[in-house]
């Protein structure tokens, strides 16, 4: 059962940056356009009406979800290499958030298109540096634990 749940708390990330997408993001993303098609174009519409109800600031709507992705990507990644991080595997974790900063940097120079967020940036960071907190967090403890 605890296997099960830190599975899921590695994905829930993923859901609920999902989430905000569905709720607060514009509909001209092509993520809309795959749910009309799978005709869920109506219970999309009812999920948006939350937007009525709260407000968040632009940092949560535009760049916490993109943090929650590199955070779960960053976890899981650790998950698979239970924690280590190695001259094999270093690579294989930080490819991703690698990526997605220098994306933002690369709008900064109009390499690429988009505007950079100064908050993407923050939020990649700490998609990176949390999940290896947490993880170094529960190595120390278990080792800790096991001298016991």
């Amino acid at each position: 059962m605890i296997r099960v749940l830190r599975i899921l708390a590695l994905f829930i990330p993923v859901i609920l940056g999902g989430f905000i997408y569905v709720i607060f993001r514009t509909e001209k993303l092509i993520m809309f356009s795959w749910f009309e098609y799978l005709n869920l174009s109506g219970k999309v519409n009812v999920i948006q009406n939350f937007r009525n109800i709260f407000s968040f600031p632009d940092w949560f709507i535009y760049s916490f979800p993109d943090g929650l992705w590199v955070f779960s990507y960053t976890a899981i990644s650790l998950e698979i290499w239970k924690n280590s991080i190695n001259s094999q595997n270093i690579f294989w974790i930080l490819s991703i958030p690698i990526v997605a900063i220098f994306s933002e940097f690369f709008q900064l120079f109009k390499i690429i298109p988009g505007t950079f967020d100064l908050f993407d940036v923050i939020f990649y960071f700490l998609g990176i540096i949390i999940p290896y907190y947490i993880s170094t967090k529960i190595i120390f403890k278990s080792k800790k634990h096991e001298k016991l």
